[in-house]
């Protein structure tokens, strides 16, 4: 016998705490020849007889007393290797979720989710960080365990869940001097100077290449910043546009003396997705996470590999 299974761990510890193969076997719920032949593998594993036939009972040989401390920190080890993770309660739970998100996503996904786990699991931590090139294999690796966002780039193995979909928008100053409510013409558009934000990481960046090269609409660039944390400080002290995602602009307008102006054209929508690497997609306490961002935030249909 090379190996030793979890039932025979059980044995040897339970014939150990009984000195008696009947009473060993009667607590674990087995006939008494099923712990006989099991303390006989034993044996013949360790070339010992472990247990001597005593006035006392079965009593444990030197070489059982040596490795009875190994055999129940082995016994507790694959027990709490099986049980690992079988079930989730998160009202219990202080587990650490790590979440890759856009900094749009901080902004629209983030307080809404905290407030639901305030009530709903108070002692669940996040940790969160930039969308980046390395998100895909912080995925695959586990060192993040969800990413959320618009991101691409992600191959086989992974899967996606559609949250919503979002369009861009307009973003200016509320006293703007030249953009007044209502829609602005292409020729405005044009004619003012605009902020770009250039993310990395996420599909924001194809929107210089559709307004440039597929539309031919050429913007006047002020100023580039490299994510949206800066927008609205900046517009409310200047003249620039900026385009911003629709649901990112109401709630920032909602306290702050900005303005949102409908496109002089059209950009086609896009959605913003949850994506996780199919090596967790069992995992009880990310399938339990999975499914509140899904019930907050959107439809919860539409999971599935990328590809498919």
């Amino acid at each position: 016998m090379d190996n030793l299974d979890l039932r025979q761990l059980r044995i040897f510890l339970e014939i150990y705490k009984t000195q008696s193969i009947s009473q060993a076997a009667a607590s674990l719920g087995l006939g008494q020849p099923a712990v006989s032949m099991a303390l006989a593998k034993l044996r013949e594993h360790y070339g010992d007889p472990l247990f001597s036939r005593t006035s006392g009972g079965m009593l444990p040989t030197p070489l059982a007393e040596q490795i009875v401390g190994p055999m129940r920190l082995a016994l507790s080890t694959l027990t709490s290797t099986l049980q690992h993770r079988v079930s989730f309660d998160p009202a219990r739970s202080d587990r650490l979720f790590r979440l890759c998100i856009t900094d749009i996503g901080q902004r629209v996904i983030i307080p809404r989710l905290l407030a639901h786990l305030k009530q709903a699991a108070p002692a669940i931590r996040m940790e969160l960080s930039y969308v980046s090139e390395r998100t895909s294999k912080d995925l695959e690796s586990g060192q993040i365990d969800l990413a959320l966002g618009y991101i691409s780039g992600l191959d086989a193995g992974f899967y996606q869940q559609a949250l919503f979909t979002e369009r861009f928008i307009c973003m200016v100053s509320r006293d703007h001097p030249r953009i007044r409510r209502g829609r602005m013409s292409l020729r405005d558009f044009e004619r003012e100077r605009h902020l770009v934000i250039s993310t990395q990481g996420t599909g924001h960046h194809m929107i210089d290449r559709k307004i440039e090269e597929e539309l031919g609409i050429q913007r006047k660039v002020g100023l580039r910043i490299p994510n949206y944390l800066g927008v609205v400080s900046s517009i409310i002290d200047s003249d620039y546009l900026a385009l911003v995602p629709e649901r990112f602009g109401r709630i920032v307008s909602h306290h702050n003396p900005v303005r949102l102006v409908e496109l002089p054209f059209r950009l086609e929508p896009y959605r913003v997705m949850q994506h996780w690497h199919g090596r967790y997609a069992n995992d009880p306490g990310l399938r339990w996470l999975r499914q509140i961002i899904a019930r907050l935030f959107g439809d919860a249909g539409g999971a599935g590999p990328h590809g498919e």
